[in-house]
């Protein structure tokens, strides 16, 4: 019975074990994108949310940001959550 016990409190343990290693569902990736995500254009380009986090930050020249009645006015109601224009630095070559 001793061992039955302490076998189920293995396996207890490993399902709460592996529910914290899960990544959060909150975070958008490609697979799982929020439609009320802003949308992110880089260098006039729109691209998704995954490739931007992965931008060298010292390859940014700047940032602006347009959310709400502005975000709208300025590129139209398809941008309704927001819009997030990152301009990158020309490469020297």
């Amino acid at each position: 019975m001793k061992k039955l016990i302490i076998c189920f409190g293995f396996i207890a343990l490993s399902f709460v074990v592996s529910a914290q290693q899960q990544a959060p569902t909150n975070v958008p990736s490609a697979k799982n994108s929020d439609p009320a995500m802003p949308a992110y254009i880089v260098n006039g380009v729109e691209t998704p949310y995954a490739k931007v986090v992965k931008l060298n930050t010292a390859t940014i020249e700047s940032m602006d940001v347009y959310k709400g009645p502005e975000a709208i006015a300025k590129f139209g109601a398809k941008y309704k959550h927001g819009v997030v224009i990152v301009k990158l630095k020309k490469s020297k070559k």
